[in-house]
């Protein structure tokens, strides 16, 4: 195994993790993998902290060993990790036309969220030029049940997706009752478009419609929403209500843009994040 420097650590760091992504580090720069030896010796760690630490990953298919050679190298997961976040840089790229062509017409912060455990993340976004606006920055993540974008993606959720019986609440404004926020959901199927009147967050407002894979079937569930977000002072969810047209053909656009299969990875077949 060639030698590989060794990862730095950083204060505030868990010991674990950190030696968990300094093997993986060390696997992807070794083309051969490399033996339990070579991974504490090259880590500075003992051979049974890193044999804890490859059974571990091993069972996340992060890590897999070669039972002739006894070499580990990186594992399946890893390739389908570094997908994902391909295609979330693609879909976001995708995306950039419609966020822009929707800022001009808002004047406000226009955002591409997409799912991401029970929640969301911001996959791109583009800031409103006013001088007091929402901040988007990518990477940014909502919790469950946020705002306009949940509402999105759980009015085109899987089918069997449940609500839970406690719904936060965010603000004084929040829709804290189930079976009020499922009528809301059922308004959001019809419309295409959600609302969120501070909501999530005070002094926010937002209008978000939801992304797709290609254009959706009857039951098709949402990857994503598309959302122009404002600060309220200046714009009433009224106001943003007249942008529903707008951003309901940004986001069918977008939607039958992911059907397309787009040359450059994936043996030439490109999915959506």
């Amino acid at each position: 195994m060639s030698a590989v420097a060794v990862p730095q650590r950083h204060n505030g760091a868990v010991p674990a993790v950190d030696r968990a992504a300094g093997i993986l580090e060390v696997l992807s720069r070794g083309p051969g993998g490399g033996t339990l030896t070579d991974l504490a010796r090259l880590l500075r760690i003992h051979k049974s902290t890193a044999h804890g630490i490859l059974t571990t990953l091993a069972r996340h298919r992060l890590v897999e060993r070669d039972p002739a050679t006894r070499r580990y190298r990186l594992g399946p997961a890893v390739a389908a990790l570094g997908r994902a976040a391909l295609d979330r840089q693609d879909l976001g790229a995708l995306a950039r036309p419609h966020l822009l062509r929707l800022r001009r017409v808002s004047g406000e912060t226009v955002t591409l969220h997409l799912r991401d455990g029970a929640g969301s993340v911001i996959a791109a976004s583009e800031e409103s030029p006013q001088q007091l606006k929402v901040t988007a920055p990518h990477g940014h993540r909502l919790p469950p049940l946020a705002g306009s974008v949940a509402k999105v993606l759980w009015a085109f959720a899987a089918p069997g997706d449940d609500l839970p019986s406690r719904l936060p609440a965010y603000t004084p404004r929040s829709i804290r009752d189930p079976g009020r926020y499922r009528r809301e959901l059922e308004r959001v199927r019809r419309a295409g478009v959600a609302i969120d009147a501070m909501e999530y967050l005070p002094g926010v407002c937002a209008l978000s419609a939801p992304v797709f894979r290609g254009t959706p079937a009857r039951s098709a569930e949402a990857i994503g929403a598309l959302s122009v977000v404002a600060v309220c002072a200046r714009v009433s969810p009224g106001s943003l209500r007249r942008l529903a047209g707008p951003l309901r053909s940004a986001a069918r656009t977008l939607s039958a843009s992911l059907a397309v299969p787009r040359e450059g990875s994936m043996g030439g077949r490109r999915r959506p994040a």
